[in-house]
């Protein structure tokens, strides 16, 4: 058994095993299982792969000795699944708060008034840029167009509506839909 593997002859008396010993196995795992029988079939299987793995040690275990190592494993394995279990339970709520999202309140939702009446609480400038901006995507104009149309440089253009952006998301809160590091979050 160098190498995981057990020999044929070990194979069989591991077959053996559990022709005799796997009924009584499953009527205990049952008892421990509360009657899920899908459950009761796992622990079966999952004692009986321990078997294997030791099974150098326990074909020279007495026969009676055997079937309670195989309770034992059994009882063990569902215990360690039982407070597996419980502690996934214990962490579901945090774990779904955390992946949450939280649908937009339609009541809250802002209109496009409401943002240019944000926005228009920016400076002049800030709000020039970002009307020019509005405009400008449904004229397809880039921001060094805006720019020359307001008699500003880009880069006051950038950074006005980098500014305007900054302010409405505030503004809106929890109604902001997009997070930091998704797409179409701004930056």
């Amino acid at each position: 058994m160098s190498d995981g593997r057990i020999s044929a002859q070990e194979a069989e008396e591991l077959a053996a095993c559990f022709t005799a010993d796997a009924p009584g196995l499953f009527g205990y795992a049952c008892v421990v299982t509360r009657g899920d029988r899908a459950q009761a079939d796992d622990l079966v299987q999952a004692a009986f792969e321990a078997a294997g793995r030791g099974w150098p040690v326990l074909r020279c275990l007495a026969g009676e000795q055997r079937r309670a190592w195989l309770r034992t494993t059994l009882a063990n394995t569902a215990v360690s699944g039982y407070r597996r279990e419980a502690a996934f339970r214990d962490r579901l709520p945090r774990i779904e708060s955390r992946y949450r999202v939280t649908p937009a309140d339609p009541r809250r939702t802002r209109s496009p008034r409401w943002c240019w009446s944000a926005a228009g609480r920016s400076s002049r400038r800030c709000r020039s840029a970002a009307h020019g901006r509005d405009t400008a995507l449904a004229a397809d104009m880039k921001e060094s167009e805006i720019a020359a149309a307001l008699g500003v440089a880009e880069n006051t253009v950038a950074t006005h509506l980098h500014r305007a952006r900054r302010k409405l998301i505030a503004q809106l809160g929890p109604d902001y839909p997009f997070t930091a590091g998704t797409k179409g979050a701004p930056s």
